[in-house]
């Protein structure tokens, strides 16, 4: 079996240069800010074999790793004609850019998370919905006992450590392949707006594709992805910042603009543009070691929960199968809410 690499960037080191000194190292601050330290881009946002998955030949492969250095190669164009004051960007780079811009999206743990916590929400849903009675012929069905105390004690065990789904790499990179696309032309279709900085710096995070939460869709309660944010938002460098409208919610002054516009940036921007990206971030921030571009803001603890929850579950629960499990002291989960619960 041919050698693979181990260590794998979920934000990719030629995007991470951009953060970083001329000795390519980089400050990183871990979430709530409790802890900063320096270290070469080489090792920051690397995970060990993230992106590893089964192959058709039932082998590990890092066939993605290989996948996605096409896509930033051409990217990181891009980003060069960017710093040699290239705006807008010829057709072929602003593909390539949002192609990188895509598989960001894509590609990070939020992701991956979201994946495993919806798939564990169902199954939590389709045992309350079962209840005992389902389960009783579930153990009948594989010869265990299912008297009524062995099936109220292995009901009790179900909400006192709940069966968990997790995502594999398989399951991530299968909808990464098939949703790639259509973000990319959904990123190409917006407007874009490059805010440029003199002095001021900008940090970026482990997810560095901030989806603004839509005021509308929150009034009503729902989420924002990525086709109907109004803006997506991305510090390209230090010193740039993108963001990324949704033409049909421009104001009216912007809208007959169709070409991609460039603007200088003051502090408010630059703090604004900073605001996105902690509240991007779920683990890590990362900016370059002579900036203090998180001066002024609040850092939120890491993010446990992707998927926000709303109500009683329990709500869908036969009224015996409920008293089973309070008699036992097992009490219903309180409502689930995250520092983006609008976001999805």
């Amino acid at each position: 079996m041919a050698s693979q690499a181990k260590r794998h960037h979920v934000v990719s080191r030629f995007y991470l240069r951009y953060f970083a000194n001329e000795y390519e190292q980089i400050t990183t601050v871990m979430l709530p800010g409790d802890r900063t330290f320096q270290q070469s881009v080489g090792d920051a946002s690397v995970q060990t074999r993230f992106y590893t998955a089964v192959g058709h030949d039932g082998e590990p492969t890092d066939a993605a790793e290989t996948a996605f250095g096409v896509i930033e190669g051409a990217a990181a164009n891009g980003w060069r004609e960017v710093c040699d004051g290239t705006w807008p960007l010829p057709n072929d780079l602003r593909e390539h850019m949002a192609g990188w811009i895509g598989l960001q999206l894509l590609r990070g743990n939020s992701v991956r998370a979201s994946m495993s916590q919806i798939g564990t929400d169902l199954l939590q849903m389709e045992v309350i919905i079962g209840g005992r009675r389902r389960l009783r012929d579930a153990l009948r069905d594989i010869g265990e006992p299912h008297d009524d105390e062995s099936v109220n004690r292995e009901w009790i065990a179900l909400f006192r450590e709940p069966l968990e789904i997790e995502a594999t790499a398989n399951h991530h990179l299968q909808y990464l392949s098939t949703a790639l696309d259509r973000v990319t032309g959904s990123l190409l279709d917006r407007w874009w707006l490059l805010t440029t900085f003199e002095r001021r710096g900008l940090a970026t995070s482990d997810h560095p594709v901030y989806v603004l939460p839509n005021p509308r869709a929150v009034g009503f309660g729902l989420g924002t992805g990525i086709e109907n944010a109004d803006t997506i938002h991305l510090p390209l460098t230090r010193r740039h910042s993108l963001a990324m409208a949704l033409r049909a919610t421009l104001p009216a002054e912007l809208a007959g603009i169709s070409r991609d516009i460039v603007t200088p940036g003051v502090a408010a921007t630059a703090l604004y543009s900073n605001s996105c990206t902690v509240n991007s971030a779920r683990r890590m921030l990362f900016h370059h070691p002579d900036d203090s571009p998180l001066t002024g803001l609040t850092l939120h603890p890491p993010r446990s929960r992707e998927i926000s929850s709303s109500g009683d579950p329990w709500r869908f629960m036969s009224d015996d199968d409920r008293r089973v499990l309070l008699e036992a002291g097992v009490q219903p989960p309180t409502d689930e809410v995250d520092a983006d619960d609008n976001e999805s």
